[in-house]
């Protein structure tokens, strides 16, 4: 008989990777609310890769009961939810702005924002993590990437955190902030296509107006869809990720102290955290666009199916004691990032910003440890980490 994987359920909210391991350990799949949850490393990986799947897209807010309106349209826009050449086209003339060579150019300023936060925390001997870095770092570094002028970042983040609600389990309770949202960036985003247009920048949004094939370029519909998506899901998932970071290295001191003793192990750490921790706990359904089987299972088209990333990356049978986080792991690719044509498009920014940022908290800041209850977003939203972490440390000044 199928287990059934209960996402909203208090086990769950409490500790996602407690219920997932004995399932995952007694079945490749379970039942879950939208679908059939895959928990699996190798099941995982070959799903993200297939084909004959797709992103839901206006689906998944149908199954939320959510199928007309501003949310549908906006949702049916975005590349994360495009199939065929229509995806294709787009993230080629994509793929010429945002470049590995733009990311690592840019390296040196993620490093420079990363400093002057921590030479603040280095001040004083707690802080919310969240608040004093996670939250201004990702902010900071992701605007000045795509170029979004100083005096706005504060509306526009706050704007695109409500968007980012659309790709969470919760939608319908949220339906006015996110129209509201839509309503704000909408507006602001065609203004600043207006000026960049007249006067460009070496920023990311400039490179997209610029950026050719064949004579084609983006549509101002496409601009707008990027950005928000670049703005939502660059953010959140990178504040998240540093906050879940921080709170397993808290959990496993003598990581953090060979991540400070020895910096050259940035990229190992990077990868470690978003395998162990991954704020993209639950990562995108898929929907079948026609009929498969998978060990003896039917799915028929239409079908959805969530490939429970957070899962795979726990799975015994790829990582040597995958419950704990070891740094100097060899490595074995976690699927955080995705995989096939949906790939993650800013995999290569996430990365430079934890392999700056992590070594130089780790620097600076000893002996991090709890100094009351966090708060944590539900696995369930399209992110997952803690909006409040209340930290001790020991500064080096």
């Amino acid at each position: 008989m199928t287990p059934f994987l209960d996402l909203y359920g208090a086990d769950f909210r409490s500790d996602p990777y407690g219920v997932l391991a004995p399932l995952r350990h007694q079945t490749w799949h379970a039942d879950c609310a939208i679908g059939t949850a895959v928990l699996r490393y190798s099941d995982v990986q070959a799903l993200l890769a297939m084909r004959q799947l797709r992103t839901p897209g206006a689906e998944f807010l149908a199954m939320q009961g959510i199928t007309r309106g501003p949310l549908v349209e906006t949702m049916r826009g975005f590349l994360l939810n495009a199939d065929g050449e229509a995806h294709h086209r787009v993230r080629r003339l994509v793929g010429k702005a945002f470049t590995v060579r733009r990311v690592e150019d840019f390296r040196s300023t993620v490093a420079e924002i990363a400093d002057e936060l921590i030479d603040q925390m280095a001040q004083t001997e707690q802080a919310d993590f969240v608040c004093a870095f996670a939250e201004p770092f990702a902010l900071r570094v992701l605007c000045r990437f795509v170029g979004i002028p100083g005096s706005v970042q504060a509306d526009v983040i706050e704007w695109t955190a409500d968007v980012g609600l659309l790709f969470g389990f919760n939608v319908a309770q949220h339906i006015d902030r996110i129209e509201s949202a839509l309503r704000n960036l909408h507006g602001f985003i065609d203004e600043l296509l207006s000026l960049r247009r007249c006067a460009p920048r070496n920023d990311l949004l400039s490179a997209l107006i610029a950026a050719e094939e064949g004579g084609e370029l983006l549509t101002d519909g496409e601009l707008r869809s990027m950005v928000i998506t670049l703005l939502s899901a660059g953010h959140g998932t990178v504040q998240h990720q540093l906050g879940n970071a921080m709170s397993a290295f808290m959990a496993h001191p003598q990581q953090w102290e060979l991540l400070a003793a020895q910096p050259n192990l940035a990229i190992q750490a990077a990868e470690e955290v978003v395998r162990y921790c991954p704020s993209a706990l639950l990562g995108v359904p898929r929907i079948a666009k026609s009929a498969f089987a998978l060990h003896g299972v039917d799915f028929p088209s239409g079908a959805c199916i969530l490939p429970v990333t957070g899962s795979a990356n726990r799975d015994a049978s790829v990582f040597e004691a995958a419950d704990t986080l070891d740094i100097g792991r060899r490595r074995s690719t976690h699927l955080t990032y995705g995989g096939g044509i949906h790939y993650c498009l800013g995999a290569a920014l996430a990365r430079v910003e934890l392999q700056e940022a992590l070594p130089r908290l780790a620097a600076r800041l000893g002996d991090p440890h709890p100094t009351g209850p966090g708060e944590w977003l539900p696995p369930t939203e399209a992110v997952y980490g803690p909006i409040k972490l209340p930290i001790g440390y020991q500064p080096v000044r």
